[in-house]
């Protein structure tokens, strides 16, 4: 049973490894850790449903070589981009990444159907709402 687990945890892993190298496809993945092709797509997807987390996982550690250099390349386009528009772009992303993005605002309206109603018309839809309620059970 222990070697069973094993060899499935390898498999698991190999499929997270085949799944992230070949750009997403699972069924390419499955038949890479040995499943048939006439299986691969199913148990393919199977696969990438359960292991899920693992895959976010080793996506997060295979990009993490890359944020070096992609920091260097934004700050290279913040100060030397032929376009302006780029350079702007550049600017906002390392201001962003810095912590001083600015504030997102929104404005909600909330609109009170009852507002004007008099005591004697919100009594009336009270009466309405509860019978509807009372009839309904």
């Amino acid at each position: 049973m222990e070697g069973q687990l094993l060899k499935q945890d390898e498999r698991d892993a190999a499929f997270v490894r085949a799944f992230i190298d070949n750009g997403g496809n699972a069924t390419e993945a499955a038949k890479q850790v040995g499943v048939s092709d006439g299986s691969a797509s199913t148990v393919g997807h199977r696969l990438k449903v359960r292991l899920f987390n693992d895959i976010e996982q080793a996506q997060r550690e295979a990009l993490k070589g890359y944020a070096i250099k992609a920091i260097d390349q934004v700050k290279y386009l913040s100060e030397n981009a032929r376009s302006e528009s780029i350079r702007l772009h550049a600017c906002k992303d390392i201001l962003d990444r810095a912590g001083f993005k600015p504030t997102e605002r929104q404005e909600v309206t909330q609109l009170n159907r009852f507002e004007h109603k008099t005591t004697e018309e919100l009594r009336k839809e009270l009466r309405h709402l509860l019978g509807v309620e009372y009839q309904q059970h």
